[in-house]
């Protein structure tokens, strides 16, 4: 027994013996009382300090756990208590008084409360006929083990992530796709008008959030509110979005369009930063939806309308000044594309290395493996002295990269479908040029960016730079050739995604020398793809709702060029609204999807992790066998219908 405890026995027993042995009454009657007095003094102080030594127990006990105890808002209606290893209460809180009803300290907390001794499945005990959650969390401290108990009532105690859910706020920003359009093509009386009708619209919505909302430029808007009515805002896909639509311009075709972002996080800044991200991203996949940015990810709404085209070349003219001034200054110039690169991506890749020419700098474009749709054309170009040694593999670019190399990508923002994605991480100076819209694996913060989906294509896009880099600047006529056959084949015969800058990109093409003949020799399939092509056209399966899904055979030469035609030719079908081929190579399944308009393949092939656009978009799929890529296919596809439908 600890020395503390034996000194108010010692009391005791010293006023028992002075009892006996003082002989004088009122002596005898002092000296006890006094000595009683001291033992009741004792008893006091090891009281006090017992309970001290409890309390720094149970403040070190809790401070460790901090993290664990921290889930809930109201924490000090928990009722907790402290034990040891055998029920005994050492510490209690208010809570835990009121629930039992008594003095706990010292008791066993299995006696106080008979129902944790059963064993329960489901962490849920009965206590004064109500229900808790029983949590348990097992600590040692000095040698010794501890028990905390936390009894929660689930009807009365908010978590503290249930409240960030509710109160906290939440960031939108909210941008206007083509104000300059609306401008530009409006009267000035009439754009006030739309103007004022955007506002009143944004006021509205804000005003059902109850958020605070602000005009910060002549095309953006922000709004912050609290999270709980963020499901509110989202019912219906965003109806502001088709809201927004449905205002008369006075000019066919022509119609406000918002991108709008929407940032979650824990601090106000960074719900800020996740909304600036989603609205970038919206913009990035053709406007006209919503994206929503947390900690976890992304979640995109609407987007089921084709992305207008934008009539402005303001950002290709300030791109194009940018790459020139970039490339003044480098030593040498490096071109890299997807992997598999097609027309489109080799003629953009030869375009990058034209305007590097005209200023006397080396251009490399990196190829390791070839699209067959390409190989002619590339053994061709190796005859041309200019392109002789140029063509290079992503080793031989890892040797020359150093900090004056300019790394310019093109056709990709996707930086894990790059030919060679090292050479991105060790790039000090990257310019991107893409079309496709932006997906949640994209390329950050490049040095400079151009990117347009509402573009035809890379070559369409990099035809404009062109124009713009110099006033005298030549093309070689297998350069414009490639040019206008990867706007050919994205634009599929100048059918699909298709406007006016399309058309005036390949008139500056033609007048560069692209000859229209030449580029259909280069697109001429052999009577074997021919032959093979229309076997797997003859063995689709066509959806009820017109979507047609075929698969490429097994044994099959040039499958995945194969089966881009093969989607290509199912969407013309009569009855068809779409079309998804799969092939399989080098144990990575490869899907192409197409579409007329009425079905967004890009949203249904995102879901896989694919991307594209709403007409042209494709997936691959690592580590699964055809059936399973099948089933995924169907589900993506159901999920997108129901989607469309609510």
């Amino acid at each position: 027994m600890p020395f503390d405890a034996l000194m108010p026995l010692a009391f005791i027993a010293a006023a028992i013996i002075v009892s006996f042995f003082i002989e004088n009454y009122y002596i005898r009657v002092a000296a006890f009382a006094v000595l009683v007095v001291l033992a009741i003094i004792c008893f006091a102080v090891i009281e006090r300090r017992a309970r001290n030594n409890n309390q720094e127990l149970a403040d070190k006990l809790i401070n460790d756990h901090a993290e664990s105890l921290a889930g809930y808002v109201n924490t000090l209606s928990i009722p907790t208590a402290i034990t040891d290893v055998s029920g005994k209460i050492l510490w209690y809180n208010p809570a835990l008084f009121k629930l039992a009803g008594t003095n706990c300290e010292g008791n066993n907390i299995f006696k106080i409360f008979e129902a944790l001794g059963k064993p329960v499945k489901d962490k849920i005990v009965t206590m004064r006929g109500k229900a808790y959650i029983r949590e348990s969390i097992h600590s040692g401290l000095n040698g010794s083990d501890y028990v905390i108990y936390r009894f929660i009532d689930r009807d009365e105690t908010v978590r503290t992530a249930d409240l960030c859910d509710t109160v906290l706020s939440t960031v939108c920003h909210i941008q206007v796709d083509n104000y300059d359009d609306l401008r530009s093509s409006m009267g000035q009386g009439a754009h006030v008008r739309i103007d004022s009708k955007i506002t009143e619209i944004v006021a509205a919505h804000a005003k059902a959030l109850k958020a605070v909302h602000l005009r910060y430029d002549r095309d953006k808007y922000v709004c912050i509110f609290e999270r709980r009515y963020l499901d509110a805002f989202s019912r219906g896909d965003f109806s502001i979005l088709s809201e927004m639509r449905g205002l008369d311009t006075g000019i066919p075709a022509l119609y406000p369009t918002l991108s709008i972002g929407i940032g979650i996080g824990q601090a106000p800044d960074l719900a800020n930063k996740n909304a600036l991200k989603a609205l970038e991203t919206a913009l990035g996949r053709g406007g006209d939806q919503a994206v929503m940015k947390n900690d976890e990810g992304y979640k995109f709404y609407g987007g089921i309308q084709r992305g207008l085209e934008k009539r402005a070349r303001t950002k290709v003219r300030m791109f194009s000044a940018a790459l020139k001034n970039l490339m003044e200054q480098c030593s040498r110039v490096i071109i890299m594309g997807h992997t598999a690169p097609d027309m489109d991506c080799f003629g953009s890749a030869l375009g990058i290395s034209a305007c590097a020419r005209y200023i006397d700098k080396d251009a490399y474009i990196v190829i390791d493996h070839a699209n067959p749709s390409i190989q002619n054309l590339t053994e061709e170009l190796r005859k041309d002295p200019d392109y002789e040694k140029s063509i290079i593999f992503s080793h031989d670019a890892y040797a020359m990269m150093d900090e004056k190399t300019l790394l310019v990508i093109v056709d990709s923002l996707a930086k894990n479908y790059l030919q060679a994605p090292n050479l991105l991480r060790t790039s000090p100076v990257t310019a991107v040029i893409d079309h496709h819209v932006r997906g949640t694996g994209h390329i950050e913060d490049p040095t400079l960016l151009l990117h347009e989906p509402y573009a035809s294509s890379a070559a369409e896009m990099v035809a404009e730079v062109i124009q713009y880099f110099a006033d005298n600047i030549a093309l070689k006529p297998i350069e414009a050739e490639a040019l206008l056959s990867g706007i050919t084949l994205d634009t599929k015969g100048f059918s699909f995604k298709t406007g006016v800058r399309t058309f005036e990109a390949a008139a500056f093409l033609r007048l560069m020398g692209a000859d229209t003949m030449r580029i259909r020799q280069l697109f001429q399939d052999d009577l074997e793809t021919f032959v093979a092509r229309s076997k797997v056209a003859e063995k689709a399966h066509v959806t009820a709702s017109g979507i047609a899904i075929a698969v490429c055979p097994a044994d099959i030469r040039k499958p995945q060029l194969l089966a881009a035609q093969a989607a290509d030719s199912l969407a013309g079908i009569r009855g068809v609204s779409s079309s998804f081929v799969l092939c399989e190579e080098n144990g990575v399944i490869m899907i192409s999807g197409r579409s007329l308009g009425s079905t967004n393949v890009q949203r249904i092939l995102e879901k896989l992790g694919g991307g594209g656009h709403a007409t042209i978009a494709g997936a691959q799929i690592h580590g699964k066998s055809m059936d399973e890529a099948l089933h995924d296919l169907d589900a993506a596809i159901k999920e997108y219908e129901n989607e469309v439908q609510q």
